[in-house]
C-alpha cells in the first residue's frame, strides 16, 4: 500500500482512538517479532509461518486462524511503515463516517475476506507440476486497509450514519481522491513483484459489501440494529470461509502438508 486518499478534515474533538489501537497492535507484534530474532528488514518465510502467516497449505488443513493473524504481521519495517501510513489516513475517515464499532468490524471482517481471496487464488493457480502457490506465505494489513477503501467507496452512493440526516443534494459525491488511491494501489499490485494483489482486490470487494451492510438503514440505531449489522458481517465472513474450506481437496492437502513439514524439519532441524 503506497497511496492514501485525501479526505475532509475530521472534527478536532474526535480522536481516532480505534485507529491508534490498530496501528499499535501491528507495530507491537512487529516489535515482538524483532525481539525474538526475526529480521526487521526481511523476515524469512519460516519465521512468518511460525508467527501465523497465511500459508495456504496450512490454512486449508486446519490452521484457519491464520486468516486472522496474517493481517497483523509484516515482513519488514518498510512493509509495516507503508501499511500503517495508509491505515492512519484511511481508518479515521471510516470511523468518522460509519462510527468506531463499524469501522473495526469492516477492518477485521474485510481483512478476513482478503485472506480468503488470497488463499482461494493460490488454490486456483496450483498445477500438477507446481504447488508453489500453496507454500507462499502472505502477511500484512493491506487487505484490511483496502476493505476500508471499499467501505468508503460504498459510502459514496449510500448515506453513511454520519451523513444520513443530510438532504440528498448535500450527501457526499464521488471522491476523486479515493478513486485515484484505489486505482494506484491495485495497479501497483499488478506491477510489483511479491505483492499479494488477490488480497487487495478481495479486500476491496469485501469492503464494498461490508460498507453496504454497515450503511444499510443508517437511521436504525440501538443494540438490535447494531447486532443485526455485526451478525450480517460475521455471516458473510463465515460463508466465505466455509466455501473456501469446502472446495479444498483436504486429503491431498494433508499429504502435501506432511511432505512440506518433513522438508522443513530436514532443512532446519526444528
Amino acid at each position: 500500500m503506497t497511496s492514501a486518499p485525501s479526505s475532509s478534515p475530521l472534527p478536532r474533538h474526535r480522536l481516532p482512538v480505534a485507529t491508534g489501537v490498530l496501528v499499535a497492535l501491528s507495530v507491537g507484534i512487529w516489535l515482538l517479532q524483532v525481539a525474538n530474532g526475526v529480521s526487521p528488514m526481511n523476515a524469512s518465510t519460516l519465521a512468518l509461518i511460525k508467527w501465523g502467516g497465511d500459508l495456504p497449505l496450512y490454512t486449508l488443513t486446519g490452521d484457519t486462524w491464520r486468516l486472522l493473524t496474517a493481517m497483523f504481521l509484516h515482513g519488514s519495517l518498510v512493509h509495516l511503515a507503508l501499511n500503517m501510513y495508509v491505515l492512519a489516513f484511511t481508518a479515521p475517515q471510516v470511523e468518522y463516517e460509519f462510527g468506531t464499532g463499524r469501522m473495526l468490524a469492516i477492518y477485521i471482517a474485510g481483512g478476513l475476506l482478503a485472506s480468503c481471496a488470497s488463499v482461494f487464488w493460490s488454490e486456483v493457480r496450483v498445477t500438477p507440476e507446481s504447488v508453489a502457490p500453496l507454500v507462499t506465505v502472505s502477511v500484512g494489513a493491506s487487505g484490511a486497509v483496502m476493505a476500508l477503501f471499499g467501505a468508503l467507496l460504498a459510502g459514496q452512493v449510500l448515506p453513511t450514519p454520519r451523513f444520513a440526516n443530510l438532504p440528498k443534494h448535500l450527501q457526499p459525491g464521488i471522491h476523486k481522491g479515493l478513486i485515484q488511491a484505489i486505482v494506484i494501489n491495485v495497479g501497483m499490485g499488478f506491477m510489483m513483484k511479491g505483492v499479494d494483489n488477490s488480497a487487495h482486490v478481495g479486500g476491496l470487494i469485501g469492503g464494498v459489501a461490508l460498507g453496504i451492510v454497515m450503511a444499510a438503514a443508517p437511521r436504525a440505531v440501538g443494540p438490535r440494529a447494531t447486532l443485526v449489522r455485526y451478525l450480517a458481517a460475521a455471516g458473510l465472513v463465515a460463508t466465505c470461509v466455509a466455501a473456501l474450506m469446502h472446495t479444498a481437496d483436504a486429503r491431498r492437502l494433508v499429504v502435501l502438508r506432511a511432505s512440506f513439514d518433513a522438508e522443513i524439519q530436514a532443512e532446519h532441524g526444528n
